[in-house]
């Protein structure tokens, strides 16, 4: 439709925004791949001391690496570029805490979008239940990848999770479905009188045995192995499903939601963490950006609404359920089993 001089013109700002904020996140994992954050770890290098180094051809390097620089994941002082603490700690594939791979996967998966949307099935064809995690992870690499990943979400909330809560009351705290322990070592710096523990399949025991070691944690956190839905959860006074309900379909999570009541004796904590959906759907593009994640990863997973899970709560038996923002995309849901 032709449009007259006194048409307001439409920007394009915002669409541009979203176009550039692909660029970076590309430029950002093509580095990682490149292996740039691994070999500057060594020590800062010139622009052609490290495009030698990478084997690059000389005319992108420049331009490469000063995007990197804007981008606040390497410093360059002088002539020689160097690692921010952030990029060292996170795309040098020499760190036990390297997420490169974990989100060039992601990357990849959403190329593949359109087909998802097509088709309702996951991009990751693995099955359902427990096995899409068993089959896609079945060397101790891929869950050092796959835990590396959790890890980098449960940073981000540990911390808050440490403070959403008065811990002194509780003794004893098990992570389900935790992987490599992240999030209770951060309950562990905060609060060191608690009795931790991780709650896993079997073939997450070597990456949290080697990664609380590195901690030095090891001796104060139990890994019990065994799948949540076949296996009786551990007791404890509060039990966390952590990034665990949405990778499941309504049932499954609702199976979960009551093996938790199950577990936990009476005046015990149910602690539910995900990047849950505002319940008029419109102020959380995180949480239903991540809910499309969940759509490309798992058969039936995806994100819900606080609403929902309090209902789920409920019908389990919980009482007392509040919920509090936690993080930046995060929702704590906790009830507790009445007395």
């Amino acid at each position: 439709m032709p449009e007259s001089l006194d048409t307001q013109p439409v920007s394009a700002e915002p669409l541009w925004r979203l176009g550039t904020a692909y660029f970076s996140r590309k430029v950002t994992l093509t580095a990682a791949e490149l292996g740039v954050f691994t070999v500057l770890a060594d020590g800062p290098l010139t622009a052609e001391q490290l495009r030698i180094r990478l084997e690059l051809h000389p005319r992108g390097v420049p331009d490469f690496l000063d995007a990197l620089v804007a981008l606040d994941m390497l410093e360059r002082d002088g002539d020689q570029y160097r690692n921010t603490p952030l990029s060292d700690h996170f795309l040098n594939e020499k760190r036990p805490s390297y997420v490169g791979a974990f989100l060039s996967a992601a990357d990849a998966r959403w190329d593949r979008l359109a087909d998802a949307l097509r088709t309702g099935e996951p991009q990751n064809r693995w099955g359902a239940g427990p096995q899409m995690f068993t089959e896609q992870y079945r060397t101790t690499a891929a869950w050092r990848n796959f835990t590396a990943g959790m890890d980098y979400l449960n940073g981000m909330i540990g911390p808050p999770v440490a403070e959403a809560f008065d811990w002194t009351s509780v003794d004893s705290v098990v992570d389900v479905g935790g992987a490599r322990g992240n999030l209770v070592a951060a309950l562990l710096r905060r609060h060191p009188h608690l009795k931790a523990g991780v709650f896993d399949l079997p073939g997450v025991e070597p990456v949290f045995i080697e990664h609380m070691t590195q901690l030095g944690i090891a001796d104060r956190v139990t890994f019990h192995a065994g799948d949540f839905f076949t296996v009786p959860m551990p007791a404890a006074d509060v039990l966390i499903l952590s990034h665990v309900l949405h990778d499941w379909a309504l049932q499954e999570r609702q199976a979960l939601v009551s093996r938790a009541f199950d577990a936990l004796a009476p005046g015990g904590r149910l602690m539910v963490i995900d990047p849950m959906i505002d319940d008029d759907r419109r102020g959380t593009a995180g949480a239903l950006l991540t809910s499309l994640n969940m759509l490309m990863v798992t058969p039936h997973g995806a994100e819900y609404t606080a609403a929902e899970a309090r209902d789920w709560l409920t019908e389990a038996g919980f009482t007392g359920i509040t919920a509090v923002p936690i993080g930046v995309h995060n929702t704590l849901l906790s009830g507790v089993r009445p007395a």
